[in-house]
């Protein structure tokens, strides 16, 4: 049989670096056993599942797990490859291009952090975290609260596709139907908002920890849009309108609280 134009074109890119590695490939066995640890992919149209598991085998791929203090199995790596896969289920495996590693601890783990406050003062703590991520990477992440909301893993992936515009500040690379002045106006009146609320000490409409700064707003916003997508819309219809846009995404059809939790690992 003759190769067909498509897969002559795929072997040129390989041959030229330009294809990426070989997706790994979950077989039957291992899909089924996923999506009895990963709550959110039995709600998923047949479609986007199998897109889902093509995200996964991409991402085992193209990135290098570490554990620190445990040996991850390859059933915890496809756990968080589900999670992380999520966000950029239709934006494709391209939007994680900027790093590489991921570091896994057993449990919160607590790096010291420096910081000046408004008086120019300097501070340094410990300061314990459930995960963390930089610019170019690695990705830090807990394994006990992974199990305990996998939604974790979702913020600090919004970190780094936040990134990709070279900070993290609220603002990722938008796609050219999304205005960029329309994100700001809507992500920085809802941030204010939030903002007010916590200084007036009233029931703030997201986790006061997205009042910390735009970035952190953007994160947990996200988290809210895939795991209480009916919350997000109703308390800031803008926000999640434009989160759907963005991530091509609507999470509200399949809920009103999407599952974040591996089972039994609240008992």
């Amino acid at each position: 049989m003759f190769p067909t134009l498509h897969s002559l074109l795929h072997a040129v890119r390989r041959s030229l670096g330009l294809a990426g590695p070989v997706p790994v490939r979950l077989d039957d066995d291992e899909w089924v056993a996923l999506q009895q640890e990963v709550p959110f992919i039995r709600i998923l149209s047949p479609p986007e599942a199998t897109l889902l598991r093509e995200r996964i085998g991409e991402f085992l791929a193209r990135k290098t797990f570490v554990g620190i203090g445990l040996d991850l199995a390859p059933w915890q790596q496809q756990l968080i490859a589900a999670y992380a896969c999520l966000p950029i289920l239709h934006l494709g495996i391209a939007s994680y291009r900027n790093w590489k590693t991921l570091v896994v601890y057993p449990d919160t783990f607590a790096p010291t952090q420096e910081w000046v406050d408004e008086a120019g003062v300097a501070h340094s703590a410990v300061v314990p975290q459930a995960g963390e991520a930089w610019e170019r990477g690695p990705v830090v992440l807990s394994w006990a609260d992974v199990c305990t909301d996998g939604a974790v893993i979702v913020h600090e992936m919004t970190h780094t596709l936040d990134a990709a515009n070279g900070e993290v500040n609220g603002f990722p690379p938008l796609p050219e139907d999304l205005p960029p002045q329309d994100w700001t106006a809507v992500f920085s009146a809802a941030y204010a908002r939030l903002c007010r609320e916590v200084e007036r000490d009233e029931e703030p409409t997201l986790d006061p920890y997205a009042a910390t700064d735009p970035a952190e707003f953007l994160a947990v916003a996200c988290e809210y849009f895939f795991f209480a997508p009916a919350h997000l819309r109703a308390e800031m219809p803008a926000v999640y309108r434009h989160l759907a846009h963005y991530f091509r995404q609507e999470p509200h059809r399949y809920g009103d609280e999407i599952p974040a939790q591996r089972p039994g690992a609240g008992a």
